[in-house]
């Protein structure tokens, strides 16, 4: 249940406590009935009455809604993506782990100073595969063409191996063309 759905129905709980708590006490005679029946024509007869039992009622309809909703058979863990299906279970791997191999493999390529991967996952009703983009820092030396054919193939061809994921889209967006230096990420070991 989504964070809106359980706002919604903590106010309407809340507006139910105090309507059982106000029939109780009509029913137990513990307020006069003169009073509450006094009560109830006066707010009867206001329009604010009217709005807030629509507003009640929407959101009732928005929780009815909620609670025959169906859900995904295919459910996965945020930033997992499913390999390999069966009856037997699934062969999930996590979005970062492919983020983090591809930075790696981006970073072999000799003429790379720096890599930032955005890795997006498929939505769950479309049809869209998982995709990268590569924001490259290159050196002046490198020939762009050649430079990211080579980590398309390399990115590739460890991703068809390692995970069986083919065909996956891969842009190269060049930032910055640089002479300093590559970036050498140290290791906390």
């Amino acid at each position: 249940m989504g964070m809106i759905n359980r706002l919604f129905l903590l106010f309407q709980t809340l507006c139910m406590i105090a309507m059982s708590v106000a029939v109780l006490g009509a029913a137990t005679t513990l307020l006069p009935e003169q009073l509450w029946l006094n009560e109830a024509h006066y707010a009867l007869t206001r329009y604010e009455t009217v709005i807030i039992a629509v507003c009640l009622m929407l959101i009732g309809i928005r929780l009815l809604s909620a609670v025959f909703r169906r859900a995904d058979k295919k459910t996965r863990g945020k930033g997992e993506y499913v390999i390999e299906s069966s009856p037997n279970g699934e062969v999930r791997v996590s979005l970062e782990a492919i983020r983090l191999l591809s930075d790696r493999l981006a970073r072999e390529v000799q003429g790379v100073r720096d890599v930032h991967v955005q890795l997006q996952s498929p939505k769950k009703q479309s049809g869209t595969a998982l995709s990268l983009t590569l924001d490259l820092v290159i050196g002046q030396e490198a020939e762009i063409s050649s430079l990211s054919s080579q980590i398309v193939e390399k990115i590739r061809r460890h991703l068809d191996h390692m995970m069986s994921l083919n065909d996956i889209p891969i842009q190269i967006v060049v930032s910055e063309v640089t002479d300093a230096a590559p970036v050498r990420k140290h290791r906390v070991v």
